[in-house]
């Protein structure tokens, strides 16, 4: 988890990121396409280059001033319609959902080439002289006149694929599945197949230490662990990371425990450079705020302004692959050991919490629906036949017995309350808290 990944990975999410890139590029292609067009020769007798070089210089003036301010006004209606989404993103799925809009490759290359086109345009249209202009001889950069022609057309094309995106982008199945592939990517991160080299599990808090304190407000959001070690290794100290990834840290909570104590004060500022602290939680690491991003469309869509438990049913599913996972390899490593000495300890987000979190969070909004009750026991019964860990077995068990007690509670029909238990039969799960069919 190097620096610089993390960085750049943050400046890739920028809104603004990709017009920027887009925009500098338009500037050096109407620059070199100019220059271009004043190294030909004046004198082209072929029909092609005849075809092309057809357009005089009003003709190229009306043509780029065209280009430029259609352009101009098809990204502002692009730019409208993307705020539109996140809007409605915003009020019907979450707020935090709004971040992936933002961080939508397709969204920012659209706005960036549709803009850059209009810069395109302005460059080469103030380089067009005619014959009453007292600057310069005539000149009409023909070659890049055609050029802003082609970038035209393939904007008119862009657009196009630009409605279907956006369309396709509210689409709750693909909120769904991008949300789980974000919890995939930082599963994987945080539980490999086979702990690496550099890696244990140790366990137990050491007492006494230096406290480094946080010295910001806000959340943990990236955690630098090999630049960590780098600086525990020159200073030949050791040192413990508090908070986890996602939690919440004010200005004087302890960020580190550093031991010797008397080099906490020495290594206070190298360290808290290694760990940024911001105001909203990201799932790059986070593997709790990536679950929770998946779990919390499944509460919205059952609360009773939305009442849509496919979507619910949906997410549950969907929740699945992450937690299979995780509960299918090795207990994570909590310490970074360099050159056989153990530097760096760091709390995790142990298994049971990820196994909890969508039984826990979804069962006080399920209700009456049966298949949102019947998608959490097959849940259940996935981890269940997944994981390496029995003690992860009961757990689930102790879950679905409390999701049975909790359904037969709210007075459902007796056919779904028979659906109900004989799938938790057939799963095999929680048999000592469902009571056989009557």
């Amino acid at each position: 988890m190097s620096t610089l990944p993390g960085a750049w990975r943050r400046l890739l999410n920028r809104f603004w990121f990709v017009p920027a890139v887009c925009l500098a590029a338009a500037v050096l292609l109407a620059q070199g396409a100019v220059a271009v067009d004043r190294a030909l020769p004046d004198d082209l007798s072929s029909p092609w280059v005849a075809w092309v070089y057809a357009v005089g210089i009003d003709g190229s003036r009306a043509m780029l001033s065209a280009i430029g301010g259609s352009m101009l006004g098809v990204a502002a209606t692009a730019f409208s319609i993307t705020i539109s989404v996140i809007a409605t993103a915003s009020s019907t799925y979450g707020p935090r959902l709004v971040r992936n809009f933002m961080a939508d490759r397709g969204n920012q290359t659209v706005l960036g080439v549709l803009v850059a086109t209009f810069v395109y345009a302005l460059l080469v249209l103030r380089t067009i002289r005619s014959a009453s202009d007292d600057l310069a001889e005539p000149f009409v950069p023909h070659l890049a006149v055609n050029l802003a022609v082609v970038l035209a057309v393939a904007d008119v094309a862009l657009v196009v694929w630009f409605i279907h995106h956006i369309a396709d982008s509210v689409q709750v199945d693909t909120l769904v599945h991008g949300a789980r592939r974000r919890l995939l990517d930082v599963v994987e991160r945080w539980h490999p197949e086979r702990l690496p080299e550099d890696r244990a599990r140790t366990g137990g808090h050491r007492g006494g230490g230096g406290e480094v304190s946080a010295g910001a407000v806000g959340y943990v959001l990236d955690v630098d662990l090999v630049r960590i070690c780098s600086v525990l290794e020159e200073a030949g100290a050791r040192a413990e990371l508090l908070p986890r990834v996602g939690d919440h840290r004010l200005h004087d909570e302890p960020l580190f425990r550093v031991w010797p104590e008397e080099r906490a004060e020495d290594l206070a500022g190298p360290l808290r450079r290694a760990v940024r602290i911001g105001d909203a939680r990201s799932a790059d690491q986070d593997v709790r705020f990536a679950e929770q991003q998946v779990v919390e469309l499944a509460v919205r869509a059952l609360s009773p302004g939305t009442n849509d438990p496919y979507t619910a049913i949906n997410a549950v599913e969907e929740v699945a692959a992450g937690i299979v996972t995780a509960v299918s390899r090795p207990l994570p490593g909590n310490t970074v050991v360099a050159d056989g000495v153990p530097r760096l300890r760091h709390a995790t987000v142990e298994l049971e919490e990820i196994v909890d979190m969508p039984f826990d969070q979804i069962r006080p909004h399920v209700g009456g629906h049966a298949e949102v009750v019947l998608a959490l026991i097959d849940l259940a019964a996935r981890i269940e036949a997944a994981t390496v860990h029995e003690h992860l077995r009961a757990r689930v068990r102790e879950h679905v017995g409390t999701l049975l007690e909790q359904f037969a509670a709210g007075g459902p029909s007796d056919r779904d309350l028979a659906r109900v238990r004989a799938r938790a039969g057939l799963r095999r799960l929680g048999d000592a808290a469902v009571p056989p069919p009557e």
